[in-house]
């Protein structure tokens, strides 16, 4: 999870180490986002947009990694081993 969308002040995206979206959607639903929070366009990482309360909730998860940066973010998961999960 990045702390910020640096280009959506407020928001945080939230991504599975393994593309599963069951555990996004679970995840979702634990934090109190609505379903529409879970992005599916981007097959390579399905993701959540969290804000407000869930955002605050998920950020205070201690099962969450953290990025300060959306890049840091995506470098570290660029260096995982892809697989897509449905």
């Amino acid at each position: 999870m990045d702390r910020e969308n640096l280009w959506a002040r407020g928001w945080s995206h939230v991504l599975s180490t393994t593309n599963d979206v069951a555990e996004l959607r679970e995840f979702c639903s634990s934090v109190g986002a609505p379903p529409s929070a879970l992005q599916l366009g981007n097959r390579r990482w399905p993701h959540l947009d969290l804000k407000l309360e869930a955002r605050k909730r998920a950020l205070a998860n201690p099962d969450v990694r953290v990025f300060e940066r959306t890049s840091d973010m995506l470098r570290f998961l660029k260096g995982l081993p892809l697989v897509l999960k449905e």
